[in-house]
């Protein structure tokens, strides 16, 4: 995560002895993300863009398979926050450049993402889970409701 980090999160928690200034300095961040993903949608995949849009916030992690080039995520979204609240949600990248912990995600919490180019495929998506962040490359994103 480039522009909401953990070490912001870690600060806009309760009792972190710097909440308040952590949360200036979110919304300051998140601003500036706004902006910058402004810029950058059109070059983007129509599916991160929604992603991005509408985000996953809270969604848990019911299994993550990857292989030689494609990574498939099923979060249960039941109690998550946005578009697709409410039920079990696909989350297919393929064309990836990079292998992924996928094991390490397995019963984790999506709390953030961030979409961003690279030069080396068609966007590079940075998710902040409950208990890591994962930078993903990939060239597509199929996102589908169970």
């Amino acid at each position: 995560m480039i522009f909401i980090t953990r070490e912001l999160y870690d600060g806009v928690q309760i009792d972190s002895g710097w909440e308040r200034r952590a949360e200036r300095e979110w919304r300051r961040r998140e601003e500036i993300y706004r902006r910058y993903i402004k810029v950058i949608s059109p070059m983007l995949p129509a599916t991160v863009r929604r992603l991005c849009t509408h985000g996953i916030h809270d969604a848990k992690v019911e299994s993550a398979v990857q292989d030689s080039d494609s990574l498939c995520l099923v979060l249960d979204a039941g109690g998550a926050l946005g578009l697709f609240r409410g039920g079990r949600v696909r989350l297919t990248l393929s064309g990836l450049r990079r292998r992924v912990a996928a094991r390490d995600l397995h019963h984790q919490w999506w709390l953030y993402e961030e979409a961003h180019l690279s030069s080396r495929v068609r966007f590079s998506l940075h998710v902040m889970f409950n208990k890591s962040d994962v930078e993903i490359e990939a060239d597509k994103l199929l996102v589908g409701k169970l």
